[in-house]
């Protein structure tokens, strides 16, 4: 299993940065990955059990389902469907407030890739790309908040 961890230090207060990943009407204005998300079942908003459609722009589609959203410090998912060569994936974004106007931003995610597709050369491949895409997407969530905080 490959796990995939970076984190950046964000000039804004922990409630807005967490607000800011998790509020679709502005998500696409800071990250980078998804072509497309789309909560499922007349869902309106992140919850436990929520399911949801995300679209990258690579092409990758995968359903995840929400295992934890704990405003303002923590949002986790798992995959619930998803590429071929994905056996599992999951993913938590955490905020911790290092003051009242800085935040800590750990995005975390693991891939375990099926038994057919080479695990181990196809975890560091994977791992490779996700590193790239999640250090994008702090970027973007970093340069968003410090812009609009």
């Amino acid at each position: 299993m490959a796990i995939i961890e970076c984190e950046l230090t964000i000039k804004s207060p922990p409630a807005e940065v967490y607000k800011a990943s998790q509020d679709y009407s502005v998500r696409y204005r800071w990250d980078p990955f998804p072509e497309k998300i789309e909560l499922l079942g007349g869902a309106t908003e992140a919850g436990i059990g929520v399911k949801a459609l995300v679209i990258a722009k690579s092409g990758l589609r995968m359903e995840v389902q929400f295992i934890q959203v704990d405003p303002p410090t923590t949002a986790a998912i798992i995959m619930t469907k998803g590429p071929a060569f994905i056996k599992s994936f999951g993913g938590s974004w955490v905020f911790k407030p290092l003051s009242q106007n800085s935040t800590k931003a750990k995005f975390r995610y693991s891939i375990k890739t099926k038994a057919w597709a080479i695990p181990p050369v196809s975890e560091y491949i994977a791992s490779l790309y996700f590193k790239k895409v999640v250090m994008a997407r702090l970027i973007g969530l970093k340069t968003y908040c410090e812009r609009h905080a």
